[in-house]
Parts: C-alpha cells; sequence; structure tokens
C-alpha cells in the first residue's frame, strides 16, 4: 500500500513544499510592505518634528526628528548593501531591524530581494526608493543646517524661513513617491501571489497526472507481483491438494490404500525397535450392496461418508482410518494394546449396528464384518497382515456378519480364506494366460434314455501353472468372492460360441453357466450380443443357466437379462430349483424353459418319500407353467425309475 500512495506522497511533499515556499515569500512580501509603511510613517513624523524644531528651536523636537530618521536611513542602509556585488548579509540585517523590521522576517526579506531585484516590479520599487532616499538625504542636510542655525544662539529669521520652507518642499515632493513605492509594492506582492498561483497550479498539474501515471504503473506492478504470488500460491495449493488426492479417498477424504499400505509398512518396522504393539482391522459393510442396488449409487456414497465419519468418531487421535475400496475400510491402530484393540473393535461394530442411514425416504440398518490382526515383533510383513486381515474378516462374515474376529496364525479356517485369496492372483493369470477348458455332460431324456444325446451342459475346468486340471469348486468360490466371475463367463461364452461356429455341426442344446454377478453387468449383455454377430451361432442352441438363488437375490436384472437373451431367440434353464427359496411366485415372472431341480433331492429320491414329493411337486408346478424338469444327480437306475415314473423330462 505504502508503494502505490508513494506517488501521491511526493506529489503532497514537493506541494508542501512550496506552499511553505510561497507562505515565506509572501510573508517576506508583506514585511517589505510593512516596511514600506514604517518608512513612511516616520519620514512623515521626521518632517512634523523638524518644522516644529524650525518655529521653536526645541531640542527636544530635533531628538525627535532625530529619532524618526533612524527608520528611513535604516531602510538606506540595507538597501545600499543590498545593491552592491556582494552585499554583506550583518549589514543588511541592521539596517532592516534599524528600519524596524521584525528580525524574523529579515532572512525571507533578504531571499526575496535576491531572487526578484531584476524583476520590473522590484526594479521599479528599487529606483522609488532610492529617490525617496535622495530626498531624505536632502532633509537631513536641511535639518542639520537648521540645527546649527539654532545652536549659533541667535538664529537668522530669514535664513530659517528658508530652510523650512525647503523642508515644506520635500516633504511634499515626497508624498507622490510615497504614495507610488506604496502602490508599486503592493503590485509587485500580487504579482508575486500571481505567479506563486500559477507555479502551484502547474506543479499540482503536471503532478497529479504523473502521479497518477506512476501509481497506475506501480499498481499494474503490485497486481503483476500478486498474481504471480497468487500463481505461486495456487502451485503450492495444486501441489498440496494432488499430494492430497494422491494419498486420501476422494469421495471420503480418508487415507487411500496406497497411504494406508505406507503406513502400516513404517508401523511395521518401528514395532520391534520401539517394543511397541500395533493392530490392523479390515472392516467390510454388511447390506451395503442392498442400497446401493435400492437407491442407487449416489445414495451409496452418501452412505459411505456418514459411515466413515461414524467410524472416525470411535478412534482415536493418531489412528488412521482408510477406505481400501468399495465398502471396506481399513484401520491402523498404532502403540495399542490388545484389549484396547478388542474394546476399540467392539466400538466400532456397535456404532455401526446402531446407526440408521435415510435413503429415498426408507431406514436401513447395516452392520459391519471386522478382521482383526495383531502386529508384533515383526512376525508378518505388510502384505501377509493385509492378506489375513482380509480373510479374517470374511471369515467374520461366513460366520454371521456383524462381528469381530480376531487372527490367529494356525486357524484352519483362516488359511482356508488366505488359500481363497491367493486364488485371485492365479485365476488373474489364467485369463491372461487362456489357461481354461471346457468340459461337456450330456443332459439325456428320462423316457429314451438311450437315444443319441441332442443336450449338453458345458463345464469349466483350469490348467493350472503344471498343467495339471483344477476342478471348478477349487476356484470357483476364490472367482465369486472377488468379482472375477464376469471376466470366467465371457471366456466360456466366446470359447463356447467359437467351438461351436468352427465345427459347422449340429449340437443340439447347449447350456451355459452364467454367474449371478454378470447379468447385473450391462457390459456383459453387450458382450453376449457381439459374440453371437461375431460367430453366426443360432442363439436358439444356447440355454443359458442360472442358479434359482442369484435370480431371485438379481430379480430385476435377471429379468431384464432373460427378457433381452429371449429376443434373440435364446432358451433358459433355472439350476439347483429347490435348493433356495424355491419360490414358484418367482418362476411364474421368470421366462425360463428348463428348471433344474436340486441333486440333494434328486440323489435319494427313490428312497426317501420327503425327497420324493418335492421332487414331484417341482416337476408339477413346473409343467403347469410349461416348463420342462431336468433331474440333476441320478443315481442308478432306482433313481432313473422314480424320475421317470414322477414325468420328470430329463
Amino acid at each position: 500500500m505504502l508503494l502505490i500512495v508513494s506517488p501521491f506522497l511526493a506529489i503532497v511533499v514537493v506541494l508542501v513544499w512550496i506552499a511553505v515556499a510561497s507562505f515565506n515569500i509572501l510573508s517576506a512580501g508583506r514585511a517589505y510592505v510593512e516596511g514600506e509603511s514604517l518608512w513612511s510613517k516616520n519620514q512623515k513624523q521626521a518632517v512634523f518634528h523638524l518644522i516644529l524644531f524650525a518655529k521653536s528651536g526645541n531640542a527636544g523636537d530635533f531628538q525627535r526628528y532625530r529619532e524618526a530618521m533612524k527608520v528611513p536611513l535604516g531602510f538606506r542602509k540595507a538597501r545600499l548593501e543590498l545593491i552592491k556585488p556582494t552585499p554583506n548579509d550583518g549589514t543588511v540585517m541592521e539596517g532592516f531591524i534599524e528600519g524596524g523590521t521584525h528580525p524574523d522576517d529579515v532572512a525571507g526579506v533578504l531571499k526575496l530581494f535576491q531572487r526578484f531585484r531584476k524583476v520590473s516590479y522590484m526594479v521599479n520599487v528599487l529606483d522609488i526608493w532610492e529617490s525617496g532616499d535622495k530626498y531624505n538625504a536632502e532633509l537631513d542636510v536641511a535639518a542639520r543646517r537648521l540645527h546649527k542655525l539654532w545652536s549659533a544662539g541667535d538664529p537668522d529669521a530669514f535664513a530659517i524661513n528658508a530652510l523650512l520652507n525647503r523642508i515644506v518642499r520635500i516633504n511634499e515632493a515626497l508624498i507622490p513617491l510615497e504614495n507610488q513605492f506604496s502602490n508599486t509594492l503592493r503590485e509587485a506582492v500580487r504579482w508575486i501571489q500571481t505567479i506563486l498561483y500559477l507555479v502551484i497550479l502547474t506543479v499540482a498539474g503536471t503532478l497529479i497526472p504523473i502521479g497518477i501515471f506512476l501509481t497506475l504503473r506501480i499498481v499494474r506492478r503490485v497486481d503483476r507481483a500478486e498474481e504471480e504470488v497468487k500463481a505461486l500460491r495456487l502451485g503450492q495449493i495444486y501441489d498440496e491438494k494432488l499430494a492430497f488426492q494422491a494419498s486420501h479417498d476422494g469421495l471420503t477424504g480418508l487415507v487411500n490404500r496406497p497411504e494406508f499400505e505406507n503406513r502400516l509398512e513404517r508401523a511395521i518396522q518401528n514395532a520391534p525397535v520401539a517394543g511397541r504393539q500395533h493392530a490392523v482391522m479390515f472392516l467390510d459393510l454388511d447390506q451395503f450392496k442392498i442400497v446401493n442396488d435400492t437407491c442407487g449409487h449416489t445414495t451409496g456414497d452418501q452412505l459411505l461418508r456418514q459411515v466413515s465419519a461414524l467410524l472416525k468418531k470411535n478412534l482415536r487421535a493418531t489412528d488412521t482410518l482408510s477406505r481400501l475400496g468399495g465398502d471396506e475400510f481399513g484401520v491402523l491402530l498404532e502403540n495399542c494394546a490388545m484389549e484396547d484393540v478388542l474394546r476399540i473393535a467392539e466400538q466400532l461394530r456397535q456404532s455401526v449396528a446402531d446407526f440408521r442411514f435415510m435413503g429415498d425416504d426408507r431406514t436401513f440398518t447395516i452392520g459391519v464384518s471386522i478382521g482383526v490382526v495383531l502386529i508384533a515383533d515383526g512376525m508378518l510383513n505388510r502384505a501377509e497382515i493385509m492378506s489375513a486381515a482380509d480373510a479374517t474378516c470374511y471369515m467374520a462374515k461366513d460366520k454371521g456378519r456383524n462381528r469381530v474376529q480376531v487372527y490367529r496364525p494356525h486357524d484352519n479356517e483362516i488359511s482356508l480364506r488366505r488359500g481363497e485369496m491367493e486364488w485371485f492372483s492365479r485365476l488373474q493369470r489364467a485369463l491372461e494366460e487362456n489357461r481354461f477348458v471346457l468340459y461337456s455332460q450330456e443332459i439325456r431324456s428320462v423316457k429314451a434314455f438311450s437315444a443319441k444325446c441332442r443336450h449338453k451342459e458345458l463345464l469349466i475346468r483350469m490348467v493350472d501353472e503344471l498343467g495339471q486340471l483344477v476342478p471348478p469348486m477349487a476356484f470357483i468360490p476364490a472367482a465369486e468372492r472377488y468379482g472375477l466371475m464376469p471376466l470366467i463367463d465371457q471366456w466360456v461364452v466366446k470359447n463356447a460360441l467359437s467351438t461351436i461356429s468352427r465345427t459347422h455341426a449340429d449340437h443340439g442344446t447347449i447350456a451355459i453357466n452364467v454367474s449371478g454377478t454378470s447379468i447385473g453387468d450391462e457390459r456383459f449383455l453387450e458382450f453376449v450380443r457381439e459374440q453371437f454377430q461375431k460367430f453366426s451361432v443360432p442363439p436358439r442352441s444356447i440355454c443359458f443357466e442360472l442358479t434359482e438363488t442369484a435370480a431371485i437375490a438379481n430379480f430385476d436384472k435377471a429379468s431384464r437379462f432373460f427378457g433381452e437373451m429371449k429376443s434373440l431367440g435364446c432358451l433358459f434353464s433355472l439350476d439347483d430349483f429347490g435348493a433356495g427359496m424355491s419360490s414358484f411366485g418367482y418362476l411364474r415372472h421368470l421366462p425360463v424353459d428348463y428348471i433344474k431341480i436340486d441333486g440333494s433331492f434328486v440323489k435319494e429320491v427313490a428312497k426317501n418319500p420327503v425327497d420324493r414329493a418335492m421332487v414331484r411337486a417341482i416337476h408339477d408346478v413346473g409343467h403347469v407353467m410349461g416348463k420342462k424338469t431336468i433331474g440333476e444327480f441320478v443315481d442308478g437306475e432306482a433313481g432313473l425309475a422314480a424320475l421317470r415314473e414322477i414325468g420328470v423330462n430329463f
């Protein structure tokens, strides 16, 4: 701000200086006018007392004359010194002081004379002043003669009258000079005043635009500097934001997975050094998918933000809360004893269980499954700790959800869960390396069991790193848990249609299993359409199979998938019917062609009357709805005969 106003401060200083100088000049001019007044007044008094002295010879009158004449003579002394090439300031000061000028005004009077002595007004003043001094000199000569006559003791009356007449004529000659001197001096002062006004106006008129110009330049420079500072600050803020975004989750503002793992790594390293015990928690929300599917992702995001704030309230200031992805959270408890770890874990679980979330005018209750792993003495590395925490959390889910599960190194259940997690990376590599194969299983008619098979179900096998076949139940659970089933389903559809297209043979009906995850994926639906166009396989020859549980759990998405594929001409089969809800009500709204009765009922159908009744009920309802039935796990001729008696088709 000082930089911006500095030009105007300079202008004010200059104008103040000019004003002070003007004031001094005008003050000096005033002193000249006052001096002229004193000069005129004392000259008149001198003449008056001299005339009295001429008439009376009174020595007192002559003395008063001498006193009055000191003023004109003092000014004369000052004038004579001023007009010298190198005047003596002391003599000038003595002359003006003798003339009655105040000592404080003498310096200004001297400077005024030096500055303006060549100006016409000042030249006229000096000329008149010089003429007046000449008359005063004559007056003083007449006074000395008059004094001499009176001092002789017998004055000559004629001589006195002659001197008196001369004094009167001198006085009469001085009167117009005094008026002229006074007028000229006043005109000179007015001229000086006018000049000073013009100088002030000129300086102000010149300096103010210059000041404005300079101020604008400074303002622009300051603006540029501020913009540079702002840009620098914005750059710093941007860097800080980038650093924050690189280490925090964009939705919740919590620490993200990479930053969480970095902090965990540091905690692992200092645990043995400082002799501290740390703990890691892996949290997975229960029933979050219901909120997401019911109210949409926006409401789901709102739930995640509220849960994040809720969890943070129940942690210590030194604890780290992270969103690891989706509805999964991680907690790092540093320097925390076992009993405190369990207490905090239970607080987190209870706070989420007590939480009521409002979404789309509906109230939702959720829970959280928590896996706890202790870090002590550097027994586990970071990857092992994260894997153990993940496996422990999902074991808590398997045991009923909304509970806290503590990791124990030799727990067989946790080992199994960790094995599933290892399958995740193995499955990814198998997909990348195309290490899967398809097998087919016949679906035969019960009535003509020996007839040539016209219906087959495709089954997938994995080839491991050593070239050995891996059965589906070894890797399908892990694929389902870690979201790899859509990729596996795409591999099956693509390779099945490619094989059928290559052989150019009529294979009858080919059943392809589809997971519940895939039917809800819009990209999978589009992928299937593209594969039919690419390989020119008749859609009527393909029958997609979906388990009853998956169909009912994803009813809206299943209905849409069935409808889209039905419009192409595909068939549908509802697999494992009876193992789930056995909801005939749902069955009415699903356009399936086949109902596959779950093998748990078929296996003992010949021996167990309850199983036989279940199979019959499913078959009868299916037939009424126009569906064909398929019995799984048929064991021997007795079972086949029972199915034939009930009327099951395949």
